[in-house]
């Protein structure tokens, strides 16, 4: 939260925006217990083909999204620094 503020209060909108979604993330982790095994056994009820996708391997799919938003917002995050410290570079 504080990064966010602090982003926000001097205009640093790579920053902004990677706190946003380390928040976003964190509900994520927060809602998902709680969601997850409606969704699985939504799946598991209307999966029919034997071809699809396996109870385990779409539970290991849902596992991907928080890691891979935490991935996002640092690559974000790093990307602005970046730029921000050539801009002040040259």
């Amino acid at each position: 939260m504080f990064g966010l503020i602090q982003s926000k209060k001097h205009s640093f909108m790579a920053g902004f925006y990677a706190f946003l979604l380390l928040m976003i993330n964190q509900l994520y982790l927060l809602v998902s217990p709680f969601v997850t095994n409606s969704i699985i056994e939504n799946f598991m009820l209307n999966n029919h083909e034997p071809s699809a996708m396996t109870v385990g391997e779409f539970a290991l799919l849902l596992s991907f999204i928080p890691k891979t938003i935490e991935i996002i917002a640092y690559i974000i995050l790093v990307v602005g620094l970046y730029k921000l410290w050539d801009k002040k570079k040259s």
